[in-house]
């Protein structure tokens, strides 16, 4: 596999959200990343935080292809954002329509991950009316999380839960914090490989698989990759669990990994990006834990794990990004440009 570029460049707009908690200054770093890269390779970037007052004039701002990293707490303006771009006819970078609702609602993913017969940990999704008192054909222990969270909200040492008196102690801590539904699912105790996607229909490909290690204390705790561990430096978890790759994998267990995530990606109708979070079993089975259809890009998180994969595939970070542009913009137009199409773009665009 090879980078795809362009011969003439393109305008891409950058949509983002802002804020001051960890993984909102991940999105802040990941534009600025983004930024940075687009422009060494000759492209015009326009950059616009967005809010609830500006939102209608954001979606309106020129680009050829546009990144939405409006990812607001509650998802209403993500959604805004992202519908009003599908009705412009925008080229928005990955996601559709059909996918907002997996985006927002992890729970939609579990159902349909089971009607569609993808391997995924058994599972119970509760409501606030639901009687917690049982859950049957599962066995403990169990991880419960926030069905409408992103970038490990609501996760910690505390999610996994070895009875029940743990599980209704639980669920009613995340229904007390967090809106919508609570995904409780056996918790697979074993190795967490990241596998991210590109490419769109029979072309879509996988990157070298990451794993993430979970040492240092973790011995003594459970091995899950918390909002802690993701983004919390101060914490023994962000420094005890890294991001490596490619993940060291016996043949078969490479191609089940491969066969399971592309089935997945092409099921949920994934566009131009994802990343597919798996775990193995004692049986080195896979199982897809979660689908980010919108991953991180940040080049300055060095322990970001597309990040990590594309190192291993020997591609600089620019040249990724430019590649993830070429895969929408020939998506949405058919093919790559063959002149300049942004009027005045030669007066504004960077050296």
């Amino acid at each position: 596999m090879t980078p795809i570029s362009f011969d003439y460049p393109v305008s891409v707009a950058i949509l983002y959200y802002g804020g001051t908690a960890s993984d909102l200054q991940d999105t802040l770093e990941a534009v600025k990343g983004l930024q940075e890269a687009l422009e060494e390779r000759g492209h015009m970037v326009r950059t616009v935080q967005v809010t609830e007052k500006n939102w209608r004039k954001a979606v309106k701002i020129p680009g050829q292809v546009v990144f939405n990293l409006v990812e607001d707490e509650t998802w209403e303006l993500y959604i805004k954002v992202g519908v009003r771009l599908e009705e412009m006819g925008r080229a928005q970078m990955g996601h559709d329509l059909n996918c907002f609702r997996y985006i927002t609602k992890k729970a939609w993913i579990k159902r349909k991950m089971k009607r569609q017969n993808i391997s995924t940990p058994a599972f119970r999704i509760f409501n606030k009316r639901s009687k917690i008192s049982q859950v049957r054909g599962l066995e403990y222990p169990l991880i419960v999380k926030p069905s409408g969270q992103h970038a490990g909200i609501g996760i910690s040492q505390d999610s996994v839960v070895i009875d029940q008196d743990e599980l209704v102690a639980r669920v009613k801590y995340l229904f007390k914090h967090f809106p919508g539904e609570v995904i409780a699912e056996e918790f697979i105790d074993g190795r967490e490989i990241h596998v991210t996607v590109i490419g769109n229909g029979k072309k879509a490909v996988t990157l070298p698989y990451c794993e993430i290690s979970f040492g240092g204390e973790f011995k003594d705790n459970w091995d899950v990759y918390t909002y802690e561990a993701k983004w919390e430096e101060k914490s023994w978890e962000f420094w005890s669990a890294k991001a490596h790759a490619p993940a060291k994998l016996k043949r078969k267990v490479d191609e089940r990994i491969e066969k399971l995530v592309l089935k997945a990606y092409r099921a949920f109708a994934c566009r131009d990006i994802a990343r597919l979070d798996i775990r193995l079993d004692s049986k080195d089975r896979p199982y897809i834990v979660d689908i980010n259809m919108n991953p991180s890009l940040n080049y300055y998180d060095d322990q970001d794990a597309t990040i990590k994969s594309v190192e291993a595939m020997g591609w600089s970070y620019s040249e990724f990004i430019e590649t993830l542009v070429a895969i929408t913009y020939k998506r949405v137009y058919g093919r790559l440009p063959d002149r300049v199409r942004e009027r005045h773009f030669l007066l504004a665009a960077p050296i």
